[in-house]
């Protein structure tokens, strides 16, 4: 049987946390304070380069408790860094949540999922539980464009599996699948001209671009696929014929080469675009051109059903009269990146609600429920370690 959480100590610790002010590229201050705590709990502590690579205040922080019992090292995931607006939160313990003061975010994204870690690790601490080795690791920038999880210095885990905690849905929500995504920047290139004098001499960077964009399969393609153009950007001045617009968009699937296709498709109607105009002016042939960049955001998450910690998952929230649904997300986090670099980490819920705005709250039931789900996965994680041994 699994020791009890102190609810109190999780909800303290979650508040603490809150009042830290980390925005992504300013998480010195929260990475010191979780340093201190974890080291006081006996971790070995490294704080790695990618703070340096990005232009951040400080890097990812990995903290490493040795295993009491023999067995496969677990991973335990949340970022550190919030949106804005985050100065001067003030946490408002509720009967069954908690709230900001309205006036900036909570910051239970990803606040709660640390806090959960650290109530795990003290729970084990001061109950003298048996465990195999446990990484946790804090990301910083997640929230722009997995930065953190990126330049993760992978060369100091062994873990190959473990749990990550950031999942805006309910407990029994499993996040197993979330999809891949290209990053396009577009620039087109028309020719300027005096659209009231000699309009007939120029091309509509425009234009090219509002027929590309007619002919591009946008918003949902498919259950597994979605695209959209984001940004915009050209012109001069309206009396001249634009040359250049600027553009900027994405796809994502949970499919590899569904995507490949998608960010096809929208290059070809570009191309398609560009071979349909050409102008002669002062006896030249113009034509219009472009330049597609694509850079890959972020890979695919796909946990199969084979995967060992999902079935502990599901016999943890059994006890607790749930029943695990695994669950696709169209969004990305640590844990597509992780899944690159082969650590197969399923996305917990943590109680977060109505994230990245001013209304968000931590719901506790969930809190505490997934406090206890991770020691219970631990404990069930422990014991397999040992009956392989």
């Amino acid at each position: 049987m699994t020791p009890a959480i102190n609810e109190k100590r999780m909800v303290q610790f979650f508040c603490d946390l809150a009042k830290i002010t980390s925005l992504s590229g300013k998480e010195g201050a929260i990475a010191r304070r979780l340093s201190i705590l974890l080291k006081f709990m006996g971790a070995e502590v490294f704080i790695d380069d990618a703070g340096r690579k990005i232009g951040g205040e400080t890097g990812n922080l990995i903290a490493r408790f040795p295993g009491t019992i023999p067995g496969e090292p677990f991973l335990l995931s949340a970022h550190m860094d919030t949106v804005g607006p985050a100065d001067n939160v003030r946490p408002v313990v509720h009967k069954d949540r908690v709230t900001s003061d309205g006036t900036t975010i909570l910051g239970a994204d990803c606040k709660a999922g640390i806090a959960i870690i650290l109530e795990v690790l003290k729970t084990i601490e001061e109950n003298h539980m048996h465990h195999p080795p446990i990484e946790a690791v804090f990301t910083i920038s997640e929230e722009m464009a997995l930065m953190g999880a990126k330049y993760l210095d992978y060369s100091k885990l062994r873990s190959r599996y473990g749990l990550i905690f950031d999942n805006e849905q309910s407990l029994e929500h499993v996040i197993t699948s979330a999809p891949a995504a290209d990053k396009m920047d577009i620039k087109v290139y028309g020719a300027a001209a005096h659209s009231g004098v000699a309009p007939e001499k120029g091309i509509s960077a425009i234009k090219v671009v509002a027929g590309a964009i007619a002919g591009m399969k946008l918003g949902r393609i498919d259950s597994e696929t979605t695209a959209n153009i984001g940004f915009i950007n050209g012109g001069n001045a309206i009396n001249i014929v634009p040359p250049l617009v600027e553009l900027s968009g994405e796809a994502r699937s949970h499919d590899p080469a569904k995507l490949k296709k998608q960010t096809r498709h929208m290059e070809d109607c570009l191309k398609k675009a560009v071979k349909k105009i050409k102008v002669r002016a002062d006896g030249k042939l113009v034509t219009p051109r472009y330049e597609f960049q694509v850079e890959q955001k972020f890979p695919n998450l796909r946990i199969d059903k084979a995967n060992p910690v999902l079935p502990l998952i599901a016999a943890a929230m059994k006890e607790n009269g749930l029943k695990m649904k695994p669950s696709s997300s169209g969004g990305g986090t640590d844990g597509n990146i992780m899944y690159g670099h082969g650590i197969k980490a399923p996305i917990l819920a943590t109680g977060m609600r109505e994230v990245h705005t001013t209304h968000e709250y931590l719901d506790l039931k969930d809190f505490f429920a997934c406090a206890r789900l991770t020691l219970s996965v631990l404990d069930a994680w422990g014991r397999r370690g040992s009956d392989r041994n």
